[in-house]
């Protein structure tokens, strides 16, 4: 691709370039229907072109397809059973709360079951609109379906091949998006850093810590869409460029842990003149390294070159004060992963040849196993309880449609309960506030612009825009999203469906049924809900097993004993589930009293996660690069002895840690508990391992407790 990129479309992220490839495909399938067939042919194959566009993200080209076979099918069913149950006011009903219960239902697959959910939700939007204005003929009728089939597929297939094309750039962009993310998260460290220099940052050091856990663990969900992209395929493919691409993203991924184990012992710090001028530094030094990050992103956004880097500001920390000692070390790990990184986006020779089964197994599935929806088919499941919920609140809103004073657009009461009702009430409100402030603007924009008088053409054009706007920013900003949806909305009303009267009653109409709309869908979150503290208990005995599994593998002298994939791949879980966890935490604080408050109990374990993991990335530092210096048989019974204390640790709250394995030697250089009393770190690092061994031991303890009272409680 994409020499053809101009500077300009190098600038668009990947949501927004690929809006604009539908919004094109929308404008050459109208153009090619249009003169032969005419303008009913052509507005209902643009509004199955449009439902089916919901499906259509940026993803890998594998698994692409049959995503796309699965929106056409929906689209076309809907529209089928839409047509056949128009005039029947109860047929309808059943269609409408069938298919709301069915759509929402594709939640299960997670995120990538939402698109398919939406393109069911938002055909059966477009179809009630074009039922009301169409003809009731069953041979216009069946026309109208098999257009809408037509432009399912047509967006089908464009979407396969716009997403073949746009495959390479995509990467581009999945590296580069992860570059800047990490830039932020280091930015956002530098200053936390910087607080901590000060007199009063004990005041609101958990605070502070709080906003930079729920910043790195955001993380997690960038890395993966990254690894998605570039490492399917990546193993067979022959171009030097992809296994480029491979290396540099595992060298960003490798960067963050290293970026984690900064952070350590920085708030157990004496507040003294020495300690607060060291860690300006330290945080001038955090601010230079995430300069140079960002300026990577940059370059390999543009496609400029990496220049060279200025130098890094000087660390030195007092000959006395081990903990700055090895603070300022674990600053010299961080500049040397951030050159290796450098190299890695300079690199002229391909990277390593990665392994195909290592690459697979860090993907996400694109399978669409039936596994997930058994999964949720209980009372208790909360996609079973959002499907029920939404259903009724849909229900609520046909009804009163059919009694309100305006019967012009009932379907927009109804998409606006469909898209504001979401899965959990953090959810529903942010959408409620984002539809209702998106609304009043596109209301605005929409009234302006038709008050002109377009013609045909440039109404289809604004139309095309609009689409392409919308379906990029959904999840970027959906106030966005919702201002072009109430631009379309009203030149759709205008250009399809002339209700007679003036666009200034159109314009009342959305506004009062987006207002309506919102108000049930937040009434009906109270309904069956699934509140956090239900989830909890699930989430951290996945955090718990997740943990366990990366201990082991992290704490292994023998390399060959943990294969470099399983590694990963446990690291990928552990980060996953404090994601989860992170947003568990900010979920719960929008959700009513009665639901319980657990934010006290979700800090200290997201604090405790985040120590702990950064404390193994420290051991892991230190026996990939230090190996050589370290005393062995003692360092190895160190190591072998943490593991099966971090295990037993990590096994239940209630079960204390062996002592020692009968089988296992004593370490000959046991930790002194102060790390005052520690060799300089450039020396012997056999005493610092035992140290942060001693560590994890307590931290893991620490941390078991604080995920027992989360399981325990009820």
């Amino acid at each position: 691709m994409p020499e053809l990129l101009t500077l300009p479309l190098r600038r668009l992220p990947a949501s927004l370039l690929n809006g604009l490839t539908i919004g094109a495909g929308l404008l050459l399938l109208t153009a090619g229907i249009f003169p032969t067939w005419g303008a009913s042919a052509a507005i209902a194959a643009s509004s199955g072109y449009g439902a089916t566009s919901v499906a259509d993200v940026v993803c890998p080209p594998r698994g692409k397809a049959l995503a796309m076979l699965f929106a056409v099918l929906g689209v076309t069913l809907v529209t089928a059973l839409v047509h056949l149950a128009h005039g029947q006011a109860w047929a309808t009903a059943a269609v409408v709360l069938g298919v709301t219960f069915a759509a929402l239902l594709w939640s299960a697959w997670g995120k990538r079951g939402l698109p398919q959910s939406f393109a069911m939700i938002l055909t059966l939007i477009f179809q009630m609109a074009a039922a009301r204005a169409g003809s009731s003929e069953p041979a216009a009728q069946i026309a109208h379906v098999a257009w809408v089939a037509v432009g399912a597929v047509a967006m089908a297939g464009w979407a396969v091949l716009t997403n073949r094309w746009l495959a390479p750039r995509f990467r581009v962009l999945a590296l580069a998006d992860s570059l800047h993310n990490l830039s932020r998260m280091v930015r956002t460290q530098a200053a936390w850093t910087r607080d901590r220099a000060t007199p009063d940052a004990s005041r609101s050091a958990q605070r502070d810590l709080l906003a930079l856990i729920r910043q790195q663990a955001a993380l997690a969900d960038v890395f993966q869409s990254a690894r998605d992209l570039i490492y399917d395929g990546a193993a067979e493919a022959a171009d030097p460029q992809r296994r480029r691409q491979v290396d540099t993203l595992i060298h960003v991924i490798n960067l963050r842990d290293v970026i984690l184990a900064c952070q350590l012992d920085i708030d157990e710090l004496h507040p003294a003149p020495a300690t607060r001028s060291a860690l300006l530094k330290v945080a001038g030094f955090l601010s230079w390294q995430a300069d140079q990050v960002a300026t990577w992103s940059t370059c390999l956004r543009l496609g400029l070159p990496v220049p060279h880097a200025p130098a890094p500001p000087v660390l030195l920390a007092p000959d006395d004060d081990r903990p700055l000692q090895s603070l300022a070390r674990r600053a010299h790990h961080l500049r040397a992963h951030g050159e290796a990184l450098r190299t890695a986006l300079l690199g002229d020779l391909p990277g390593p040849h990665p392994q195909a089964e290592g690459l697979r197994s860090l993907i996400s599935p694109t399978g669409w196993s039936l596994a997930p929806l058994r999964r949720q088919l209980n009372w208790r499941a909360p996609t079973l309880r959002y499907a029920l919920r939404a259903t009724l609140a849909m229900a609520c809103a046909l009804a009163l449609s059919r009694v309100l004073p305006w019967h012009s657009h009932p379907h927009w009461l109804l998409l606006t309960v469909a898209v504001v009702m979401r899965g959990n009430l953090e959810q529903t409100l942010a959408r409620r506030d984002a539809r209702i402030v998106g609304t009043i603007v596109g209301c605005a924009l929409g009234f302006a612009l038709l008050a002109l008088h377009p013609g045909f053409a440039a109404r289809f054009g604004v139309l095309a825009l609009s689409m392409a706007v919308a379906h990029a920013y959904v999840v970027r900003d959906y106030r966005v999203t919702t201002t072009a949806a109430a631009v379309m909305a009203l030149v759709q009303a205008n250009l399809f469906a002339a209700s007679g009267h003036p666009v200034w009653q159109d314009v009342a109409e959305r506004l009062a049924d987006t207002l309506i709309g919102a108000a049930i869908a937040w009434g009906f979150s109270y309904v069956l809900p699934a509140w956090e503290k239900g989830q909890l208990p699930g989430l951290v005995r996945h955090l718990r097993h997740a943990m366990g599994r990366y201990g082991h593998h992290v704490l292994q002298w023998q390399e060959s004993a943990s294969p470099l994939s399983e590694r990963t791949q446990t690291r990928r879980e552990v980060y996953d589930a404090i994601w989860l966890l992170a947003q568990a935490l900010q979920r719960t604080a929008r959700e009513p009293g009665y639901a319980g408050s657990w934010s006290p109990q979700l800090e200290a374990l997201l604090i405790r996660s985040h120590r702990l993991i950064g404390l193994l990335a420290v051991v892991r530092i230190v026996l990939i690069h230090r190996r050589e210096d370290l005393h062995t048989p003692t360092a190895m019974a160190a190591v072998q002895l943490g593991r099966e204390r971090l295990r037993a640790c990590l096994a239940d709250a209630d079960v204390p840690p062996p002592e020692k394995s009968p089988d296992m030697p004593i370490p000959e250089v046991l930790d002194t508990g102060s790390m005052q009393g520690l060799p300089a770190p450039h020396g012997d690092p056999t005493p610092w391992l035992a140290h942060r061994l001693t560590q994890i031991e307590q931290e893991a303890r620490a941390w078991a407790q604080a995920a027992h009272e989360i399981e325990q409680r009820r």
